[in-house]
């Protein structure tokens, strides 16, 4: 397949809330509101890039630094274009953009019982058992960004 690589815009959100749903394992917050999307993107669009094959989001990478360490969001492959080599792309394209930026290190939060973390480990990163994560709401309702029971 022939993707086209570029560049995130704000005009890509509705194309990319709809990719971001096709799969499990995705939480979205209200810090991916439209108005959270364009301000992440104002501050990180050097890290962040859409996949396009015949005019259609097909795969998307949303990275981000707060200047010493970098994170990664929202990868996301089409269900139908999985297994071509897009995720990788991405995922090179977003740690070579971190890497230029001076960027030394990058982190990525998955939920324990995500698939994806095969993937991650094929394209090299490492699962921590080290660490642990904590959390605190600071605004919305003390579910955001987390799976409830029933999911």
């Amino acid at each position: 397949m022939t993707y086209r690589i570029r560049s995130m815009e704000a005009t890509d959100y509705s194309d990319l809330v709809r990719l971001w749903s096709e799969f499990s394992g995705n939480t979205m917050t209200g810090a991916d509101r439209p108005e959270g999307f364009r301000e992440f993107l104002a501050r990180n669009g050097r890290f962040c890039c859409t996949a396009e094959e015949e005019g259609h989001v097909v795969g998307s990478v949303m990275a981000g630094s707060d200047g010493r360490r970098g994170y990664v969001y929202h990868l996301a492959v089409a269900p139908d274009r999985q297994g071509e080599g897009l995720g990788r792309m991405l995922m090179e394209r977003a740690e070579e953009s971190l890497r230029e930026a001076g960027i030394e290190k990058a982190h990525l939060f998955i939920y324990a019982d995500n698939p994806a973390i095969d993937f991650y480990s094929r394209v090299g990163w490492h699962l921590r058992e080290d660490i642990e994560v904590m959390s605190k709401v600071l605004i919305g309702d003390e579910y955001m960004g987390t799976r409830r029971e029933s999911e």
